[in-house]
């Protein structure tokens, strides 16, 4: 009868702890949040028909007094849709990012700069379902836990084939990724 009971308790105290351990895993969920966010690749392709449509773009910068600081071709972008927990990574040849940056200084000595990626999408529909993606999500980084703190794009538009974004390095930059973002609009694709 004795070994009938410490069988009995050690069983309700096997249950216990495993309602416990069940229960925090449910209320605590793991430090990584990313983890359970669903991810999704891009392989981008570079088509220099569709970007020859936009070298005037480039022209015009130039026209503006904004040179060309850096570029980079082979780096991934990844943008973080918190609502629907999915993570849309870009990468391929058809991903470019350009930073530029202003010769003339505004308020004395702040030269207005901004960076711009540029997404080359296989058809119009494409680029437009991604260009709301981009505009709803944020942009991620392997360091941050928690989608309110990552950083939205400053501006997304897209046009033809392609999807761009803009970040800019302050406020005060602002004013020249809205403009630089309109002519982009506006160029014929």
């Amino acid at each position: 009868m004795r070994n009938k009971r410490v069988i009995v308790a050690q069983c309700v105290l096997l249950i216990i702890l495993l309602i416990m351990a069940i229960s925090y895993y449910l209320i605590n969920p793991s430090k990584d949040a990313k983890s359970s966010f669903l991810k999704n690749e891009l392989i981008l392709d570079f088509d220099s028909v569709e970007f020859e449509k936009i070298i005037p773009f480039f022209k015009r910068l130039d026209q503006d007094n904004f040179s060309l600081e850096s570029s980079n071709t082979s780096q991934k972008i990844s943008i973080q849709d918190c609502k629907s927990k999915q993570v849309y990574q870009f990468n391929g040849s058809g991903l470019k990012s350009f930073k530029f940056k202003s010769k003339t200084p505004i308020n004395g000595d702040y030269y207005p700069s901004f960076t711009i990626n540029i997404l080359t999408f296989s058809s119009v529909s494409e680029a437009d379902k991604y260009e709301k993606v981009i505009r709803d999500s944020f942009l991620y980084s392997s360091t941050i836990v928690e989608c309110n703190e990552l950083k939205t794009p400053t501006k997304v538009i897209s046009n033809g084939h392609f999807v761009f974004y803009f970040t800019n390095s302050s406020e005060m930059s602002k004013p020249y990724t809205d403009k630089y973002a309109k002519v982009l609009k506006e160029l014929p694709m």
